[in-house]
């Protein structure tokens, strides 16, 4: 995958950007969750549109931003970066590094190109309210390595994905794919849009749609997301939602693997997983 789509932490920016300049890296996550799909079943709609059609119609139509579905949150959110090859080896050192400095990713770089097996678990807690989003307490949860008082520093202070408002940023996400499909179509090509199936999960039923290299599980009546993975070559990105309030879901955790194989680059890979609990009533 070409970028760490709509989740990138600021605080893996220079080694995302190593990913990046060495072009086409690879991704695979294993989906740990088993669920039955049953198989659809005859839905006859007017003017010729397709179940799996009328299923994205209706997620746009509910696409509500967040600030206009919940007036305040409270949450925390805990991120996990690994990463596992060597910084000293790659091509281009001198101009990331630049980069990384004038950015003021120095001492990140250097915490990432001093330990080639890396590790850290960060977390902080987040407000939203009214679409203002405050963080706190910043923390350092886990190292296995051992930083400097500047590199933790330099971690805590990039940490601005942690407590970005995701939400919204899959729903565009979606409607971009959406479109990227309607042109596929116009131009009488093969589009990958299809209706998998669907499955159980509490009260509600959930239908799974594929776009292409995307899948979306959506929960029928408030038609939200409540779990969506991509795929690009063996790159993926795995993501699962849960109903925190009634007809709310909001994401419970993520997770991704990149592996780099470009050609004269050093072997590796980054992981990144994310995990949020919710607080407050009716969570």
């Amino acid at each position: 995958m070409k970028h760490v789509d709509m989740i990138i932490l600021r605080f893996a920016y220079i080694a995302i950007l190593t990913v990046l300049m060495a072009g086409q890296a690879r991704a695979q996550e294993d989906d740990s969750i088993a669920y039955s799909l049953n198989l659809p079943e005859t839905v006859v709609l007017a003017d010729g549109m397709t179940f799996e059609e009328y299923l994205l119609r209706q997620v746009l139509a509910n696409a509500t931003p967040l600030k206009e579905r919940v007036e305040t949150l409270d949450y925390s959110v805990t991120c996990q970066l690994e990463k596992d090859f060597d910084l000293t080896k790659f091509p281009h050192r001198r101009t990331i590094t630049l980069a990384a400095r004038l950015a003021g990713y120095g001492s990140i770089l250097s915490a990432l190109r001093e330990h080639k097996h890396f590790g850290i678990t960060m977390a902080e807690d987040v407000h939203f309210d009214k679409g203002k989003i405050t963080a706190s307490n910043l923390r350092m949860v886990e190292m296995k390595q051992k930083l400097t008082e500047k590199q933790i520093a330099s971690f805590l202070k990039h940490d601005g994905m942690l407590s970005a408002n995701v939400y919204d940023k899959f729903y565009k996400k979606v409607r971009q794919k959406v479109k990227e499909l309607q042109k596929l179509r116009r131009k009488k090509e093969e589009t990958g849009l299809e209706y998998v199936g669907s499955y159980t999960s509490g009260s509600r039923v959930i239908y799974v749609v594929k776009l292409g290299s995307m899948k979306v599980d959506i929960a029928e009546g408030c038609w939200q997301i409540s779990r969506i993975s991509y795929q690009e070559g063996q790159n993926t990105m795995y993501y699962q939602f849960r109903e925190v309030r009634p007809g709310l879901f909001l994401l419970g955790h993520g997770r991704a693997k990149l592996f780099i194989d470009k050609a004269r680059w050093p072997k590796g890979y980054i992981s990144m997983k994310m995990e949020y609990v919710y607080h407050g009533p009716h969570t």
